[in-house]
């Protein structure tokens, strides 16, 4: 912050519990006055490479509860994507948690649908930081 950092923008957040505590922390030690806070979150392939991920993506922690809900689905990409969407909503209610960073290794195709299915953006305008360079049909 003191070299002019903006926003902190976490590892994939898949233990709720834990992103609470993490948040309850930033707002006590005053960050949110200071920087916005991007929660990464991501969809799952599969139970095995959540646990892969696990195992070797450094920060990042996959409660047993999620990889046992993919290791229970009939498409376990699918119900991947549908986690990241329940995700997404509870960290929307996060106090503090300014938005979110999808992150989907090599499933970048999935980013589009879990955003438009999260509901995020709707009735959003995009914003740009000079006027001109707002598309026409922006400006007013």
């Amino acid at each position: 912050m003191a070299a002019g950092a903006q926003f902190i923008q976490t590892q994939y957040c898949f233990d709720m519990p834990m992103m609470r505590e993490f948040m309850q922390r930033v707002r006590d030690l005053g960050l949110l006055e200071k920087v916005f806070v991007l929660a990464g979150v991501g969809p799952l392939k599969s139970a095995k490479s959540a646990q892969w991920m696990r195992t070797h993506v450094a920060g990042t922690h996959i409660p047993d509860q999620l990889i046992q809900r993919l290791a229970g689905a009939r498409d376990q990409a699918q119900e991947g994507r549908r986690l990241c969407i329940d995700l997404i909503h509870e960290l929307r209610q996060m106090p503090g948690v300014s938005g979110v960073h999808v992150m989907a290794y090599r499933q970048e195709e999935s980013v589009a649908e879990v955003i438009e299915r999260s509901g995020v953006l709707a009735g959003r305008v995009p914003w740009f930081p000079e006027r001109d360079k707002q598309p026409e049909y922006l400006q007013k």
